[in-house]
């Protein structure tokens, strides 16, 4: 997905593009002359509570007097990324990268890149739907109810086929009976929601005296894997007291880290049989340890069954299936996602970087933790100097989340060495923290300290200027020694 703004048909080059594309997009770029802005999105839609990426690109400017301003729905949105690109002697380039969380409510939202110069009499702006790149899977529903007019020679029954909650609105409907396809829709007729999605109601009229005849309405959008929902007629049925059953799914209330194990449980109660299987599966592949009972209740049964994750630090995407099947007939599926109970603690580094003068960057990197919530705090020989309590960390492929924070230090004071510690505090775990040890004499032209914890750091400080003495010591005898053998 991509918009571009003056000229219309300029394209935004990524690594993937072949060396033509590339001096193509740099000989528009230097010969254009006028500024330009483009907004591209993901190239396929994804479901709500997926995060998207947007990148924004400006240029040609004849300064780096540039500002970059994210708006959703005319709200502020963080930048997980802005640089500004040196193309020549006389003309910069701005890419910016916002992440965006969509919700079922962003049919009707926008995200807009706002482009500030100060050669420009109004800012550059692009904007995208995000209807765009979402997708909101459909729930489905059969019910059954007799025809308006009844022809008793050929009785009849209609199964409706209810499409609820969709979006985009353009999807195929396919009736199939006994595994045979029957009937093919193809875009039909749809109703707007309030909420904007799209429902749809489809009606099958069928003859109600069949032997056990399964039909199963099938909803297909665009190549995503169809979503289907099943009734089954002329099965043989029992007169007896109407039964209310239920089914229950829980985990654990707390999170755990990577390596701890939690049990899932599921649990029914007025089961008209005993002979029912429940399975579980690891991202719709791989069986859990289980354990499953069946206990008597009167003329009903009621059913308890448990399983045991491993939980890993992948697991932010994974999912678990629970499927209860009575014979072929699948009674009760539910999906579990993982991310709910998984806590990974991040791994704190610490790093340094000259910069001009006497002022040193010093980076806390924060690597893949989840979830994103996290409190960091800069202390300068112990004493907090700076704290951020919600930073927005950047989303990884894998769900976990990465932040990286900067701290200017001025090293030009006259003092003895300085302990800069970064400490990050994650959910309910004790505080993680980094530190580096900044030498006054050392700069500009030290180079990065490994990042150890502030006590650590100061031993090993110390162990460095133990270790030079002695060796101070060591050549100062050995010169002795031999000018004594010379003489």
């Amino acid at each position: 997905m991509q918009k571009t703004l003056a000229p219309a048909a300029l394209p935004y080059v990524t690594d993937r593009e072949t060396e033509a594309q590339k001096r193509r997009w740099i000989f528009l770029l230097l010969f254009v002359g006028k500024p330009f802005i483009t907004l591209i999105g993901p190239d396929q839609r994804t479901t709500p509570s997926s995060s998207v990426s947007f990148l924004c690109t400006a240029a040609p400017f004849r300064s780096m007097n540039l500002s970059v301003n994210w708006l959703r729905n005319n709200n502020e949105h963080p930048a997980s990324t802005t640089h500004v690109v040196h193309v020549n002697n006389d003309s910069y380039s701005l890419r910016s990268k916002a992440w965006v969380t969509l919700t079922k409510q962003d049919i009707s939202s926008q995200i807009t890149c706002e482009v500030t110069h100060g050669d420009l009499k109004e800012p550059l702006k692009m904007t995208i739907n995000l209807s765009q790149v979402l997708r909101v899977i459909p729930t489905l529903k059969i019910t059954t109810e007799d025809p308006e007019i009844q022809d008793h020679a050929h009785q009849k029954v209609n199964l409706t086929c209810h499409v609820n909650h969709f979006y985009p609105q353009d999807m195929d409907l396919i009736w199939t009976k006994n595994g045979h396809k029957i009937l093919t829709m193809e875009l039909p007729q749809t109703t707007r929601n309030s909420d904007g999605t799209y429902s749809l109601q489809h009606t099958l009229q069928v003859d109600a005296i069949l032997n056990k005849t399964d039909f199963v309405c099938w909803v297909i959008q665009d190549d995503q894997p169809p979503v289907k929902n099943s009734i089954t007629l002329g099965a043989p049925r029992k007169i007896r007291r109407r039964t209310e059953y239920s089914h229950h799914l829980e985990g654990p209330l707390q999170r755990f880290p990577p390596g701890a194990s939690i049990q899932l449980k599921y649990t029914s109660s007025a089961l008209q049989t005993r002979q029912v299987t429940v399975t579980w599966l690891k991202n719709n592949h791989t069986r859990l340890q289980t354990q499953t009972n069946v206990f008597s209740n009167g003329e009903t049964y009621n059913v308890t069954s448990t399983a045991i994750v491993s939980l890993e630090s992948d697991d932010i995407l994974s999912l678990v299936l629970c499927l209860v099947e009575h014979k072929s007939l699948v009674v009760f599926q539910k999906v579990i996602y993982l991310d709910q109970y998984l806590c990974v603690p991040p791994a704190v580094r610490v790093s340094q970087s000259s910069t001009v003068s006497s002022l040193v960057t010093v980076t806390c990197h924060v690597q893949r933790f989840y979830p994103q919530e996290v409190y960091l705090s800069w202390l300068e020989d112990c004493h907090v100097i700076r704290r951020i309590e919600q930073p927005t960390p950047k989303r990884n492929e894998d769900g976990s989340y990465t932040l990286e924070v900067l701290q200017l230090v001025n090293t030009s004071v006259e003092r003895s060495d300085q302990v800069l510690t970064c400490k990050v505090e994650h959910e309910e775990h004790p505080p993680i923290q980094a530190s580096i040890v900044l030498s006054a004499a050392s700069f500009p032209t030290s180079k990065a300290i490994r990042s150890l914890s502030s006590e650590k750091s100061i031993h090993v400080f110390v162990a460095s200027l133990l270790c030079l003495k002695l060796l101070l010591v060591v050549s100062l005898l050995v010169i002795y020694v031999y000018r004594r053998w010379s003489l």
